[in-house]
């Protein structure tokens, strides 16, 4: 490469797994010479900013989906107008930061707006198909998803074309290639590394995603677990506070852990209790771990992605209204988890090889 190239990396805030998945991209983008700048909102802006605290980072316009019923198409559908709102903000905001900073190359983790005439610009997403219950909505929704990834020059899927995969239909069917131009599956994506180490205890609980339902889940597990004769690790997912303590003798809290201190948690602890999120189960397929997998009420992905494990046997999953500490415990024994060498089909790292020659 002759002339190093700026490259502007920007997550969705929704939970913290589209900010988490570009870390591995982000890492890379730097071993190759090139000028990464960053951009995002929320806690994923505030993940980022841990993660990277010498690169440039602007703030963008949040989306701010909430989820007030437990029906994600009616909690979709009422924001629409909101999301679209926030969207063209969006566009604003990078027409900005494209000409103030020259960018080259930009890099969108799920947000529409993220593109630009001046630059080539590449969509990441693990969600092609989205689930959607309704045939009628569904189709409209699927339409609506197409029609704004065919604004992006490429559209890149962190998970593998064939069998075996992660994202099961989300990603894959004769619609991905019908329907979106220049898909490119660069393999899985974490930000983990394999770490030999002493288990020091026997779960790990990874809460993350949005509001009321965080903080729902927290405090039903807190109550088991006061319980529970095991000692447990409650990553609260809450980047922008800096809280560490013990709820209880076996019980400690902390509020936010950055990528190298939540690789050594997880690999401290027996088992891992998150959320069903694409990018949370790329992580534990990468570290070999038992987990049991809580989704978002409503969030109908998680659902899905949740379901499509615990029917092949790889994670057990309970819904979180009727989840029970003590039983999934004893059950996640009966489940696999998923063979990790599936990683060494990666090829992400040749895809920003490619785009950097561009």
């Amino acid at each position: 490469m002759n002339d190093k190239k700026r490259i502007l990396v920007a997550p969705l805030n929704w939970g913290l797994g589209h900010a988490t998945r570009c870390i591995p991209i982000i890492r890379f983008f730097q071993k190759q010479n090139a000028e990464v700048f960053l951009a995002s909102d929320g806690r994923a802006y505030h993940l980022l900013l841990q993660e990277f605290p010498d690169l440039p980072i602007f703030q963008l316009p949040a989306y701010n989906i909430t989820y007030r019923t437990s029906n994600m198409m009616w909690n979709m559908a009422f924001q629409f107008p909101k999301m679209f709102r926030a969207i063209a903000k969006e566009k604003k905001a990078i027409a900005k930061i494209v000409e103030d900073e020259k960018i080259d190359i930009v890099i969108s983790d799920n947000r529409f707006g993220c593109f630009s005439k001046k630059t080539y610009n590449v969509f990441m997403t693990h969600q092609i198909n989205l689930p959607i219950p309704m045939p009628v909505a569904k189709q409209l929704g699927n339409w609506v998803n197409w029609n704004q990834i065919s604004n992006f020059d490429e559209c890149w899927i962190p998970d593998f074309k064939d069998e075996p995969n992660l994202s099961g239909n989300l990603s894959h069917g004769k619609n991905v290639a019908q329907q979106i131009k220049n898909v490119k599956y660069i393999g899985a994506l974490s930000r983990m590394q394999n770490k030999p180490t002493k288990q020091k205890r026997k779960a790990i609980i990874i809460l993350s995603g949005p509001e009321p339902q965080r903080t729902y889940l927290e405090k039903k597990i807190l109550e088991q677990a006061l319980e529970s004769p095991y000692h447990f690790l409650i990553v609260k997912g809450q980047t922008e506070r800096k809280e560490h303590f013990f709820f209880s003798k076996n019980i400690e809290v902390v509020s936010f852990l950055t990528s190298d201190e939540l690789n050594t948690a997880i690999a401290e602890s027996e088992i891992v209790i998150s959320r069903s999120g694409y990018t949370t189960l790329m992580d534990l397929v990468f570290l070999g771990k038992k987990a049991i997998l809580i989704p978002t009420p409503g969030q109908t992905e998680q659902e899905y992605l949740a379901k499509h494990f615990y029917e092949q046997k790889i994670f057990f999953t309970s819904s979180q209204k009727n989840f029970n500490l003590e039983e999934a415990l004893r059950l996640v024994e009966r489940f696999t988890g998923f063979d990790d060498s599936i990683f060494k089909n990666n090829t992400f790292e040749k895809n920003v090889i490619a785009l950097l020659e561009k």
